[in-house]
């Protein structure tokens, strides 16, 4: 089985977004200076706290190590938005197996360009180039969703789907 003929056999999941912003009322008063003008409260909206970029890096790097490394892929479910069904873990493996036959693994990653797609900064992309042990390199944008692996990121069903493509 190709990862085409995989690509193909899975449906795409819808991305998980949201905004969140916070309001804060601030009221001023004017103190007890002659003349003093009364300032009338200002209701300002403020964007969630966004992680840095340089912050964002090693858990992204994880999420990739961890999907790139040994192992069923069954077993990296937590990893990717929506998990792994049973064809597309067997399907996986097959793939996984193949290429580290033919001297393709480990895989090295770097994450550059680390933005946030939504304003809550549960959904970031991130250009990742990933280089063979055989010396191919190759670069995709990749999008990563805040879940429930150890690192804290998944990758996106969508990326994760554009990437399999890519690779068969």
């Amino acid at each position: 089985m190709t990862l085409k003929t995989l690509v193909t056999g899975v449906a795409a999941a819808a991305l998980v977004g949201g905004a969140a912003a916070g309001v804060t009322s601030i009221a001023f008063s004017a103190g007890s200076a002659p003349g003093a003008v009364a300032v009338q409260p200002v209701v300002w909206d403020i964007p969630m706290p966004q992680a840095p970029a340089a912050q964002l890096e090693a858990p992204l790097l994880q999420t990739l190590q961890a999907l790139a490394g040994g192992g069923s892929f069954v077993g990296k479910g937590s990893y990717i938005q929506g998990g792994i069904g049973r064809i597309e873990g067997i399907a996986a493996d097959r793939a996984y197996n193949r290429a580290a036959a033919e001297g393709k693994f480990p895989l090295t990653f770097n994450v550059a360009n680390v933005a946030n797609v939504d304003d809550a900064g549960g959904v970031v992309s991130a250009d990742v180039t990933a280089t063979s042990a055989l010396g191919t390199t190759a670069t995709q944008n990749v999008q990563f969703v805040r879940g429930p692996s150890p690192s804290g990121w998944q990758i996106s069903k969508e990326s994760a789907l554009s990437l399999l493509s890519a690779a068969g």
